[in-house]
């Protein structure tokens, strides 16, 4: 109970004191109401596949990291464990470097330009985090969105790259190469197999070939 107090205190610190804007105390009040709402509940039975889009709430955090309610792509399944990057507004103002495959393709970005004529989950262009992985619980969902990216997409296998990217750039770069080596490989070895198949062909020819002159100098012989 000591620590439950000292902890309200400091929020009520904060909250008179004016360090803390009207939305925020708004966002992180419903963050602590659905935490102790929904903390004993039991795991909620639903299918959940990546690519699908949801609303998350992300709880109270840290800057830069993602806190309170906002929208979350899935990009892996673990049980009743959800891997997601959080997705918000785009502010052209702010947000002054951001990748997309055609308008930004140089950028470095850690934000994916999602635009909304190009999603039908998103009534205004938005952002994808993608150096901000979240491991979140299923109780986390607060409603499904309408639509999402497909990932057998262009742009899901895209995203899915350029997160490997910023997280694991040396797994990334040694399996591009192998992949690389492999592809090398394969087109020798089919270079090989054609290769193979013209010589095989061309020694039948000649298999032929000699059956027919043995033929004939059988038949001049019998003559």
């Amino acid at each position: 109970m000591k620590e439950y107090l000292k902890a309200q205190s400091k929020t009520n610190e904060i909250i008179v004191g004016n360090t803390i804007n009207s939305d925020e105390l708004d966002r992180f009040s419903k963050s602590d109401f659905r935490w102790a709402d929904n903390r004993k509940k039991s795991f909620r039975q639903r299918s959940i596949k990546k690519g699908e889009i949801y609303q998350f709430e992300f709880g109270k955090n840290y800057i830069p990291e993602m806190s309170y309610e906002h929208r979350g792509l899935v990009i892996g399944v673990k049980q009743k464990l959800l891997y997601v990057l959080p997705i918000f507004s785009y502010d052209p103002a702010k947000h002054t470097d951001v990748y997309h495959p055609v308008d930004f393709p140089a950028s470095k970005s850690d934000m994916f330009l999602l635009k909304s004529s190009e999603f039908s989950f998103i009534s205004h262009d938005s952002v994808l985090k993608l150096n901000d992985i979240r491991t979140v619980s299923v109780n986390r969902i607060l409603y499904q969105q309408s639509g999402r990216i497909d990932p057998s997409s262009t742009t899901y296998k895209e995203i899915e790259t350029l997160v490997l990217r910023k997280y694991f750039p040396s797994f990334l770069r040694d399996y591009e190469q192998k992949n690389k080596t492999i592809e090398s490989q394969n087109e020798q070895i089919n270079t090989l197999t054609e290769e193979k198949t013209a010589l095989e062909t061309e020694n039948n020819q000649l298999k032929a070939e000699i059956e027919s002159l043995r033929n004939q100098l059988n038949a001049n012989a019998n003559n």
